[in-house]
This record gives structure tokens, sequence and C-alpha cells, in this order.
């Protein structure tokens, strides 16, 4: 808890983007820190859902698409700030999602049962229920630190956790299982609900996954996240 508020400290002397909370009952002028970042960043439904699909390994997945100018603001301040980024500025991808499918579930589960990318995609873009109007929250500022292996470098991820409120995206996952099953997949190799929803701001040398030994859930949370 200490590590957290010295981190959420720091953010606070550099960012902009801090707002007041609310006071605390036993001291007017106590005041809890937030970081703030626009609303507008959960309207999915006014950019476009991009497809992600390609000939090779790890070029299909399938990605919720967010507007980018919303999440830029958090890279910059993470990159501002030399004791957060060990002064080492972020590899930033230069756009923002929220993964829906991973590329080795694709690969390596929904694929090997004739699932294709363009039937996930079909999905993905129902009208009845398209993927780029799912509401969700955005709790707080994530970060993920890990020695990889069998390099033995030091590798940190930072990223906006997500929350699915409505379970808009769950549904879209269990539509996708519906689909595996009944193509005649095998129902336990694909779990609907083991997904960690979150935004990547970006990495030092490469991100980190569930294979590194790190779970971008709120559990990696250092720092409260509203929408404004």
């Amino acid at each position: 808890m200490k590590i957290a508020a010295s981190l959420l400290a720091t953010l606070a002397l550099v960012a902009s983007t801090v707002v007041a909370g609310p006071t605390n009952g036993k001291n007017k002028h106590h005041h809890q820190k937030y970081l703030r970042i626009s609303k507008k960043v959960l309207r999915a439904d006014k950019v476009p859902f991009i497809p992600h699909s390609g000939s090779g390994l790890f070029t299909n997945w399938v990605g919720m698409n967010l507007d980018f100018k919303y999440v830029k603001p958090f890279v910059n301040m993470v990159n501002s700030t030399a004791s957060l980024n060990n002064n080492t500025a972020l590899i930033s991808r230069g756009e923002a999602h929220i993964t829906m499918i991973t590329p080795p579930e694709y690969d390596n589960i929904l694929s090997k049962a004739g699932v294709t990318i363009k039937e996930l995609n079909a999905i993905a873009t129902n009208k009845k229920r398209p993927l780029q109007r799912a509401k969700f929250s955005i709790p707080c500022l994530g970060r993920v630190q890990a020695v990889t292996k069998p390099d033995n470098v030091f590798q940190q991820s930072w990223q906006l956790i997500v929350n699915d409120d409505k379970k808009d995206l769950l549904r879209y996952r269990q539509d996708v299982f519906k689909l595996f099953v009944k193509k005649g997949g095998n129902p336990a190799l694909f779990d609907p609900e083991d997904f960690m929803p979150h935004i990547t701001l970006g990495f030092k040398t490469r991100d980190l996954f569930v294979e590194d030994g790190v779970y971008k859930r709120r559990n990696a949370c250092i720092a409260k996240v509203v929408a404004v």
C-alpha cells in the first residue's frame, strides 16, 4: 500500500490529469487524488471496428477499437516520470484497444476447430449486439513487472485496467464459445470467462503476459482513475 501511495503521489506531481476526490469526513483538508480520463474514451461506438487478420501466426485476433487520443496522455505522463519508467521511454503501439480474442487463442484453439477470423469478426459486428457498443469502465492505472526467462531481463508493462460492468465483453466471448463448441471444439480448451480486459499503454522491451507470471486485473492497480 505504501508503494502504491508513493507512486500515486509521484503521478499527481507530474500529471495535469489529476483531480481531487471527495473530502474525508474526519479531515476536511484531506483529499484523495485520482487520475482523470475523458469519458469519451468509453464511447467505442464513435470509432470503427478494425479487423485484424493475416496468414501467419499471431496475425489473427479480435479487439475492441478505442480512440487513442484519449489514452495518449497517460502514455506521455508515464514517460515524463523517470522514477516510474526507470528512465526508459515506453514502447507504445500508437493505438488503443481491448483485446477480446488473443492470437494464441485463435492460433492454438479456435482455428483448430475450424473457427475462422471472418466468423469472429462477424460476431463482433453483429447488428443486434456490435462489440463497439459494449459498455465498460476504467477503474485504475495498472503496472505489471517481471524478470523474463531465459534472458533474465527486467520488464514492465503499463495498462488501464478495464471493468466489464454490463458483461458485454463477456457476452462476445460466450458467443465465440458457442460457435467453437458447435464446430466440434473441445469446451475444456476455451473458457470465455478467462480473460483480463485492459488497454495497453506501453512496455519497456516487450509486453508481459500470463505466461510471464503476471495478471492484468485489479491486483495490478497502482492509481485510481475516474472518467469525467
